[in-house]
């Protein structure tokens, strides 16, 4: 029986449709690969520094390299905290020559300048009194002896006072030392002033009862108020001389947190471009007149420095290491045992079997007391070359013997 010519020719236009939609998935090329862009950057031969390089020395060469170990230890180490200071000149460093009596001044010895060094009783000036009758300059003689027995005995009641209250745990020595100073100062000028009434007594009108004026202390001539030839009144100042022997330094510290600050402990001052760990200067807490500054918040800290090698000058920078109160846990091993590459890393070499030495780096946190606290390093208990890393360093990059 023949089927249905309709129903044929569908069956015919089906299988068209299917063959034509077969064609063009045949016929149609493949995607095109897509081409990743090349890396920016490559690297060949690079070293892992777990993979570096480990030292083996004979126990001879070690002997005579002078190797000796350190072990990593983690304790407690003290905070701290670096701010810049200020070098001043403490308030009583300068004193200033007055003209005992009224006269003429002239130079005596070598001339003076300003930022020149003076030694104790080193001649300054020779002063000649004025010629005036002998009632007159009688009469101011007996004025300026009585004037320096008054300041003499001023001085004597204020060192006493000083004293009182150095015992009653209500004063300091420095304040001793000041009144004790000024005491004798005053002693002298009483002394000179004694024997120039009696040198006067005998000789009344001398014309050679000149004076002679001396630096009362080692120091430097901050300023000259006279020149040569130059008339001046009795109790006139002359020039004005400074100790730099010891300095202070002014630490400004921001009030919110001037209270974690220990103040009984030394401060470390450096330059403010020292390298890590390197030349200090002990500075001691001193009290001083409290001073702030309400604009930047802060408030001074005073602490004192021997400047005996005087290369410190007031209104220099430093950096200053403060103590803070409470400690810390964390890594510690000898200062010495640090080395620096040319790009400034820091390594150090752990000996990791007998006779073996492999360089680790490190990173330093700060340096307190020769010894430098870590943020990261060996393992607790490893064994670390304190002395001849630098021979060990030169060994392993061919500069060593």
């Amino acid at each position: 029986m023949n089927p249905n010519p309709d129903i044929r020719r569908a069956h015919l236009l089906l299988l068209l449709v299917i063959l034509v939609f077969w064609q063009a998935g045949c016929g149609k090329s493949p995607p095109a690969a897509v081409e990743k862009p090349p890396a920016p950057a490559t690297v060949t031969g690079a070293v892992k520094e777990a993979d570096l390089a480990t030292i083996k020395l004979t126990a001879e060469a070690e002997t005579r390299l002078g190797i000796e170990l350190a072990t990593v230890e983690m304790r407690a180490v003290a905070e701290t905290r670096t701010l810049a200071g200020e070098v001043v000149l403490p308030p009583d460093r300068a004193i200033t020559v007055a003209a005992p009596i009224s006269g003429t001044i002239a130079i005596e010895g070598e001339p003076l300048a300003a930022g020149s060094f003076v030694r104790k009783g080193q001649p300054l000036y020779r002063l000649t009194p004025f010629l005036a009758p002998e009632r007159d300059l009688r009469l101011q003689l007996e004025r300026e002896t009585t004037s320096a027995a008054t300041r003499t005995e001023a001085a004597r009641v204020r060192l006493r006072r000083a004293e009182q209250l150095l015992q009653e745990k209500a004063g300091s020595e420095k304040s001793v030392q000041q009144a004790q100073e000024e005491l004798a100062l005053a002693e002298n000028d009483l002394t000179a002033a004694r024997a120039r009434l009696t040198q006067f007594q005998e000789r009344p009108l001398a014309a050679d009862a000149s004076v002679a004026i001396a630096s009362p202390r080692d120091g430097i001539v901050q300023r000259l108020a006279v020149a040569p030839g130059q008339s001046v009144n009795g109790g006139a100042a002359l020039v004005d001389i400074a100790s730099y022997a010891t300095l202070w330094l002014r630490v400004p510290v921001y009030v919110g947190d001037l209270s974690s600050i220990d103040r009984r402990r030394n401060a470390q001052a450096h330059d403010l471009n020292g390298a890590m760990g390197g030349s200090v200067r002990a500075a001691r807490p001193v009290s001083a007149p409290p001073t702030a500054d309400a604009v930047s918040d802060t408030a001074d800290l005073y602490f004192e420095l021997s400047n005996a090698d005087g290369a410190l000058r007031p209104g220099q920078k430093l950096g200053v290491t403060l103590a803070v109160r409470g400690t810390q846990e964390g890594l510690v091993i000898p200062w010495a045992a640090i080395l620096y590459d040319i790009h400034g890393g820091a390594w150090v070499y752990e000996n990791t079997a007998p006779h073996s030495f492999t360089r680790r780096r490190v990173e330093v946190a700060r340096v307190l007391a020769g010894e430098a606290v870590l943020q990261r390093g060996p393992a607790v208990g490893a064994k670390i070359v304190r002395t001849g890393g630098a021979e060990l360093f030169g060994t392993e990059f061919g500069a060593g013997k």
